[in-house]
């Protein structure tokens, strides 16, 4: 499914949209809304970061497992400003969480919490370093000042590789503790399975 708006072309892929109208029916708590907020808002940080810099998407692709904002001019950001937009939503996540921390303690709505531990994870999430997200992204920056670009890209696929093995078999030990929570152990198969896809390009 595709939208035009403005300059931008928005992809919605068709499982996504019957996720989300599924929760919308079934999820009487709001809780994965309210993740799902969180996640939208890390994104608008680097939308908003690449508005900042001249430099607006063409295209914006929102999957069931992935938001891509897909830059329209990537190279022609210095080293400062593609750091800023690689950090950007990790910075909004960890602001909000903030915020509502110290709104949670003046007016004890009883959302905060979760709205709070859903920007912290994902936050943290995208912090580590490794290839696919946020801070695998910076990392590369920096390394890049220092190394030949070759040499960068293997730096953080070692890293990338010695940040996913525990979390997978955290995952693992975690699924065999609940007999039901798999997703640490999802989430980390995933980011491995990108990591080897980016090795084969």
């Amino acid at each position: 499914m595709t939208l035009r708006c403005g300059r931008i072309t928005w992809e919605i892929s068709y499982p996504l949209a019957g996720l989300m109208a599924t929760i919308l029916i079934l999820d009487t708590s709001m809780n994965v809304w309210l993740c799902f907020i969180a996640v939208l808002m890390h994104e608008g940080g680097h939308l908003a970061m690449l508005y900042h810099c001249h430099t607006p998407p063409k295209h914006i692709r929102l999957s069931l497992f992935d938001i891509a904002i897909i830059d329209r001019q990537p190279y022609r950001h210095t080293t400062k400003q593609a750091l800023t937009i690689a950090l950007a939503g990790i910075t909004v996540n960890f602001i909000t969480a903030l915020i509502c921390f110290l709104l949670w303690h003046c007016t004890g709505w009883a959302w905060l919490p979760t709205f709070i531990t859903a920007h912290l994870t994902l936050g943290c999430f995208n912090a580590m370093p490794v290839a696919a997200l946020d801070g695998g992204q910076a990392l590369l920056l920096l390394l890049s000042c220092c190394f030949a670009p070759v040499t960068a890209e293997r730096i953080l696929t070692v890293i990338s590789v010695i940040c996913l093995l525990p979390m997978a078999c955290l995952g693992f030990y975690l699924l065999l503790l609940t007999r039901y929570n798999f997703t640490l152990l999802l989430a980390a198969l995933y980011l491995i399975a990108l990591l080897l896809l980016r090795q084969k390009t």
